[in-house]
């Protein structure tokens, strides 16, 4: 009777185990980016990466994961639907490109724009209504 037990315990045990790992792999994609970007704060090369859910059953944040570097992502948008065709989307903002977008299986995670760019359009937006707006 205790053999059994201890076998069926090893069982359940072994199959959370890789029910686990394999929501866990759901929500892992892999890029190429094909120039240098900013995500999360820090500068990253054109390369391969891989993205993971931090947490799945949440998708507050993701983990960028490349061969130099790294970086813990937090979404400013979580949409839940899922696209059909996963990957990252970069906005360009004079000769920098920044990371707004990457949609998995498990939907699309938008990154908002930093503020820097944001005061940076705004007054060059001014600047172009000063210059063409006087008669």
């Amino acid at each position: 009777m205790k053999k059994f037990l201890w076998s069926t315990l090893v069982t359940i045990a072994g199959l959370f185990t890789v029910a686990t790992g394999a929501r866990a792999q759901a929500g892992t994609v892999v890029v190429h980016i094909r120039q240098d970007f900013i995500a999360g704060g820090k500068a990253f090369p054109a390369g391969t990466y891989k993205v993971y859910q931090d947490l799945p059953q949440t998708g507050q944040a993701l983990i960028l994961r490349g061969e130099e570097a790294s970086a813990f992502l937090l979404p400013c948008t979580h949409d839940g639907a899922f696209a059909g065709e996963t990957g990252a989307k970069l906005i360009r903002v004079g000769d920098v490109y920044y990371l707004s977008e990457i949609v998995t299986e498990l939907g699309a995670y938008t990154f908002s724009i930093p503020p820097a760019l944001t005061r940076t359009a705004k007054a060059s937006d001014q600047v172009s209504k000063a210059a063409g707006g006087g008669k």
